[in-house]
């Protein structure tokens, strides 16, 4: 599995990088959504991980972007946030194939979640 991970911040996609490679996955990194978008252009990919709040483009303008995109409109869509006022999040995971994690993740729930080869 291919997943794409949107993340500025260096030590969450550490971590992420140590979970997939654990699991067999394959990780592609960007730091925000307008290099997320160009990769998707580019490249297959099977999930996506997103920060929610990024510089350039958020997670929520990414998502709608990405849903825009009939290739794209069932591809799993994870929002990473450390928000505390979810209702904004909570109302973009409009489809089946969205899920909501809060920061901090822990790296069991990511391992349960790459295990299981995303189920949303």
């Amino acid at each position: 599995m291919r997943i794409l991970a949107v993340e500025d911040e260096a030590e969450y996609l550490e971590m992420l990088q140590m979970v997939i490679d654990g699991i067999g996955h394959s990780l592609v990194i960007a730091k925000n959504g307008i290099e997320a978008i160009r990769i998707l252009e580019n490249e297959k990919i099977d999930v996506i991980l997103s920060d929610v709040a990024m510089p350039s483009m958020d997670g929520l303008e990414l998502h709608r972007q990405i849903r825009l995109k009939p290739e794209h409109k069932e591809t799993p869509f994870i929002f990473l946030t450390g928000v505390s006022n979810l209702k904004q999040v909570k109302e973009e995971c409009t489809s089946a194939k969205d899920l909501l994690l809060q920061k901090p993740v822990s790296v069991e729930r990511l391992l349960k979640l790459f295990s299981g080869h995303v189920k949303t």
